[in-house]
């Protein structure tokens, strides 16, 4: 019900007060005034639905993807070579349409913010992209840091462009040249862009951040103007890091003292990092990682859907490391359901009673106070009370746990056990409900869908068209990468 003025209030039958099993309350009702909670009293509420509250999830690692990559043939591989099909593939869309498609998707699983790390359709229009995506995000309701992306080298493999393209025809080479590998703006251009993107983007629900792509794409150059920029701004920076074994010869190649250090060196580590995917760390660069108060952000489906491995989230949490979690647009059933993504870490990470892992608070804590971190920056403690921000997921109680008769039962254990959005019934992001009974409130989201599919279709013989050149090329990028120590001489 809606009380005098602009202040909301709801009422919880349950509701999780703490991100553990003895951490609910019941019958709460819980006031909304200003984006925030102003007041959480016990009452009644005759009548009214069972609804089991808890704080919204927040999606650390994202690029906003409303088309399937199945969709449209770039089908799971080795990350090395399916991003040569993931983009060269990718029909061309309305990049408003592709991103509010996505985020819509996150609203209806509880999502209240995400970390959008955006992957330019063309680079030549990054600007206009910037604008229709953070268009879409404040027609959705979520809140994003929107992250520039940065690359000033390696645009085909992990060498010089030239070493792959010597391995292909005059006329793929000329082709690929066109595509991917012609000039880049210099280091200076790169984080002038993110300071334009920035003035003309930010609002209060969009931060931008710094992107270095991860150490593999981006010179000790660009990361040093980063890491300046970002210490003398404030601004917080987020890469791509150690996903596949590939780049972990590729850096123990190049870093003999090792990657984090490195990377220490340049002035990277610091709180305001956030680092995607790290399945390969070693204990002393995960100890060097909590001292320095970095996040890592972790993509279970992800790495499982194209052979990454699994990351060792459980040893991080054990070194101080603060943890998030992150959908990556690739969740584990093509469904970007953040609840399953969710499940899924928690599933491979938690242990048992016998070899204990991560316990449930640290999975809702990943999920809630570190993901909201790593957007930004702000510190919290994954609680619902007076004075947090009003970012809520409702449940409909029966639907998620009206089978439930055991005591031994927690909330937290059906929560973890079993939610997908369709559990959900209302989600809400800094006081706005942007979500009920499984329709997003700020668009016609079937409508994006439909005209979204259309453009696609419309779009994909071009795109089927570079087939014959993606086929040679990623036959030249298994030649590269199973050419024994080809990592080391790289370049």
């Amino acid at each position: 019900m809606t009380a005098p003025s602009d202040t909301t209030q709801i009422f919880a039958h349950r509701l999780l007060v703490t991100p553990d099993r003895a951490g609910a309350a019941y019958n709460r009702w819980i006031e909304i005034r200003d984006g925030t909670i102003s007041d959480m009293h016990e009452g009644q509420a005759e009548g009214s639905p069972p609804l089991f509250a808890m704080p919204a999830l927040a999606n650390a690692h994202d690029h906003g993807r409303g088309l399937s990559r199945l969709a449209y043939g770039a089908l799971d591989d080795a990350l090395e070579i399916w991003l040569a099909a993931a983009s060269a593939l990718h029909p061309p869309v309305d990049p408003y349409l592709l991103a509010a498609t996505a985020f819509s998707r996150m609203a209806r699983s509880g999502v209240a913010a995400t970390v959008h790390c955006h992957m330019p359709q063309r680079f030549d229009r990054l600007m206009d992209e910037a604008q229709a995506v953070c268009r879409a995000v404040q027609d959705v309701g979520l809140r994003m840091a929107f992250v520039v992306p940065m690359v000033d080298r390696h645009r085909l493999a992990y060498c010089d462009d030239e070493k792959i393209l010597a391995l292909l025809g005059e006329a793929d080479r000329e082709e690929l040249r066109a595509r991917w590998a012609g000039p880049l703006p210099s280091a200076d251009a790169q984080i002038a862009m993110v300071d334009e993107i920035a003035r003309q983007c930010e609002s209060a629900s969009v931060d931008v951040q710094f992107g270095p792509f991860g150490l593999e794409w981006a010179s000790d150059e660009l990361l040093c103007r980063v890491a300046e920029a970002s210490a003398d701004t404030g601004r917080r920076v987020h890469m791509h890091c150690q996903e596949t074994h590939r780049q972990r010869a590729w850096a123990d190649d190049r870093f003999p003292g090792g990657f984090a250090a490195h990377l220490d060196d340049l002035g990277l580590l610091s709180p305001r990092l956030t680092l995607a995917h790290c399945v390969w760390l070693r204990p002393d660069e995960c100890d060097l990682l909590a001292e320095r108060g970095v996040t890592i952000a972790v993509n279970s489906s992800s790495n499982l859907r194209l052979g990454s491995g699994i990351a060792p989230a459980a040893e991080f949490a054990r070194r101080g490391v603060r943890l998030a979690v992150g959908v990556d647009s690739l969740s584990i059933d093509d469904d970007d359901d953040a609840l399953r993504e969710l499940r899924l870490f928690y599933r491979l990470h938690r242990g048992n009673s016998l070899d204990p892992g991560l316990s449930a608070a640290d999975v809702l804590n990943a999920a809630t106070s570190s993901g909201f971190r790593a957007i930004d920056g702000s510190e919290r403690d994954g609680t619902i009370g007076v004075g947090a921000p009003a970012d809520l997921i409702l449940f409909d109680w029966d639907l998620l746990g009206g089978d439930v008769v055991s005591s031994r039962t927690s909330e937290v254990d059906i929560l973890l056990g079993r939610a997908t959005r369709d559990h959900i019934s209302s989600v809400w992001s800094s006081g706005r409900e942007i979500v009920r009974n499984g329709r997003v409130l700020g668009l016609d989201e079937a409508g994006a869908v439909d005209e979204l599919h259309a453009q696609a279709a419309a779009g994909a013989n071009a795109a089927n068209a570079f087939i014959p050149t993606l086929e040679r090329y990623r036959a030249a990028l298994r030649q590269f990468y199973g050419q024994e120590g080809q990592l080391e001489s790289g370049g």
